[in-house]
């Protein structure tokens, strides 16, 4: 943890040009660190803060000013590259909560309360009823949303791509960031990948059936789908869940 020091002001002197002292509570997420980052004109503060029961608490001088505030939860595996939380190739978003908004410090003392919002979604998904001819060894999820800003939160564009080798019946958990459109894919793959150029056997368009069930990327909290698959007879059954958290 570590702060940007800024020179103290007396009470004679103007304080105009003095710090602003920023009292920070958060709630929400499902875990107790949180990182803390805010950003002024031509400096910044950057720290961490654990929960002490419901909420965490931190305060910490900044310059006076607009400032972006950035509070988030569950930064694992992405890495955070120019203010973007990026997925690793091959891997899944981590299970991130964040707040973010835009905080004026014009005083001496500026109090903030938030709260972390759900900003991934756990896709279930699950192959059924499938023939043993037919049956889709490997299965990618496909998707042109790398990872999230971490100030406006929203998606950031680029390549997204999860292979998983399904157990018919069985659900399988893959961590989906917020998505800009609908254009989420499912492709199906024989065990052997014997498709000279390494293309599909298969297709379906994952975010066209997520729409068709009225799910809404842009809502503060995402809820985590299920989805089942009847490969053989290119069947689709889409459910929505409330974003509770569910162990399987």
């Amino acid at each position: 943890m570590y702060a940007l020091c800024l020179v103290s002001c007396s009470i004679k002197t103007d304080r105009t040009a003095c710090p602003g002292l920023v009292c920070l509570t958060a709630r929400g997420g499902d875990e107790d660190l949180m990182q803390v980052y805010a950003s002024g004109v031509s400096s910044c503060y950057e720290g961490q803060m654990s929960k002490d029961g419901e909420t965490a608490g931190l305060s910490f001088d900044i310059e006076r000013g607009a400032v972006l505030l950035n509070v988030m939860s569950g930064l694992h595996s992405c890495s955070l590259e120019d203010d973007k939380v990026l997925i690793e190739p091959g891997e899944e978003m981590d299970e991130i909560y964040a707040y973010s908004d835009s905080i004026g410090v014009y005083s001496d003392l500026v109090e903030v309360v938030c709260t972390l919002h759900k900003q991934f979604a756990q896709l279930y998904l699950t192959i059924i009823e499938s023939e043993t001819s037919t049956y889709p060894f490997y299965v990618k999820v496909k998707g042109n949303v790398c990872g999230m800003d971490r100030f406006s939160l929203s998606p950031v564009r680029g390549d997204f791509s999860r292979m998983i080798h399904p157990v018919i019946g069985e659900y399988h958990k893959i961590c989906l960031p917020r998505q800009e459109d609908d254009s989420l894919e499912l492709e199906f793959y024989d065990k052997d990948f014997t498709k000279a150029d390494g293309a599909p056997v298969d297709k379906l368009a994952l975010g066209d059936y997520i729409k068709a069930s009225g799910y809404d990327w842009t809502s503060e909290d995402l809820q985590d789908l299920y989805v089942n698959v009847d490969y053989s007879d290119a069947g689709v059954s889409v459910r929505i869940c409330d974003w509770e958290k569910i162990e399987l």
